[in-house]
């Protein structure tokens, strides 16, 4: 197997081979049916909680989710983490189960259990034998696990800039191809944004951090920009591929009559979890506050230092043995564009651990300069089946 992904990663593949490995693994396992549900998948990316944000929306609006989510391995944040974080709540659902969860609450996670078992075998080797970097690899292990969950609608959040895998929006779009082109094949409905990944996604980054801001913004408090637009804009992109009319207003309409959020805590309640603690969850007590080294302008506020003091912190993991702390992580303060003055509070740090380190990692992460800065588009462009890649100009 070594020499056969040593040959891929080396020579490559072309659709045809992608598409039969892709199958094979996703036949390897057991095999779920959902096909009136939807369905998202993140690259993974520093603060990334959308599954937290734009899935209790779209069931309320109607569109059953059925998920398949995974943990945290570096500065990439896992769903199951982040819930976990709530007391209480269980990823255990057999299938049986989670097809009445859905079919009574409307939204279902859970983990891949005996789901694609080859494509867990593959990416151990992968990732021993330096052969992780490789599209046609990348794009199998996502859709197999996809297709292996059987939702029949699938929205994909390619991420690209310093903080995620693919570091140039070029990279991100050929992946998204692959992926929705995949999915297709397999009879998936699909498409996908690109969107950017130069700085954390929202304030929060760490477990129970990002619920906490992602529960404020389903009860409809004020929220970071960048948080609230793509949060919306997922949304509304899974309701369009389950043709629900006007997807924009039924996303307003259930945030602001708390629909979005009342489903969240029917979801978390459905799973084990206390929704009494989603107000007031439980972060670290000790607290750390960084402040800026000069007047100016954020000019960037970088994704990869934010996460990297956060695993310090003990919000993730280096390896997968690793234990975490629920309660750890960093809070921006400032995006890129905000004015800042000498001494302002930037970051907040919460955790025991590594404290001091993680602030320099933080200070390391933020530019500051001298004149005006834009503020950078969240969403990059889409790619939808049939009608190909749409470039935005989209910004907060």
């Amino acid at each position: 197997m070594s020499a056969l992904l040593m040959a891929i990663f080396i020579r490559g593949m072309d659709y045809e081979e992608t598409l039969a490995l892709t199958e094979a693994m996703a036949y390897s396992g057991e095999r779920h049916t959902f096909p009136k549900c939807v369905d998202k998948h993140s690259t993974g990316g520093v603060g990334d909680k959308i599954s937290l944000t734009s899935l209790p929306i779209v069931a309320a609006c109607g569109a059953p989710v059925a998920k398949l989510s995974g943990r945290g391995l570096g500065t990439t944040g896992g769903t199951i983490d982040k819930l976990e974080s709530i007391p209480g709540f269980s990823f255990e659902l057999p299938e049986e189960r989670m097809r009445k969860q859905v079919e009574e609450v409307g939204l279902a996670i859970t983990e891949a259990g005996n789901l694609a078992p080859a494509d867990r075998a593959i990416y151990a080797l992968r990732d021993t034998t330096g052969t992780v970097d490789s599209l046609p690899l990348i794009g199998s292990s996502i859709v197999s696990k996809k297709a292996a969950t059987g939702t029949g609608y699938l929205l994909y959040d390619v991420k690209s800039g310093s903080g995620a895998f693919m570091k140039t929006a070029n990279e991100a779009r050929e992946l998204a191809e692959l992926l929705v082109h995949l999915s297709e094949s397999l009879q998936i409905e699909a498409s996908a944004l690109i969107t950017a990944m130069d700085e954390p996604l929202g304030n929060a980054v760490g477990n129970a951090l990002e619920v906490r801001e992602s529960v404020r913004f389903l009860q409809g408090e004020a929220s970071p920009a960048d948080l609230s637009e793509k949060s919306r804009t997922v949304a509304a992109q899974l309701l369009q591929l389950k043709d629900t009319q006007e997807p924009e207003d039924a996303v307003e309409r259930a945030i602001s009559s708390g629909a979005a959020y009342e489903k969240f805590a029917e979801f978390v309640a459905a799973q084990g979890g206390d929704p009494k603690t989603l107000e007031n969850i439980p972060v670290s007590k000790e607290v750390r506050e960084v402040v800026s080294p000069k007047t100016g302008h954020i000019a960037r506020f970088g994704a990869l230092g934010i996460g990297r003091a956060a695993v310090l912190l003990g919000a993730g993991r280096d390896k997968k043995e690793d234990k975490i702390d629920p309660g750890a992580g960093v809070e921006v303060l400032v995006k890129a564009g905000d004015k800042v003055e000498e001494d302002q509070p930037v970051a907040r740090l919460y955790g025991e651990r590594n404290a001091k380190i993680a602030e320099e990692l933080v200070l390391e992460a933020l530019e500051i300069s001298d004149t005006p800065v834009q503020r950078p588009p969240v969403i990059l462009g889409s790619l939808e089946n049939g009608y190909g890649w749409r470039p935005t100009t989209s910004s907060q």
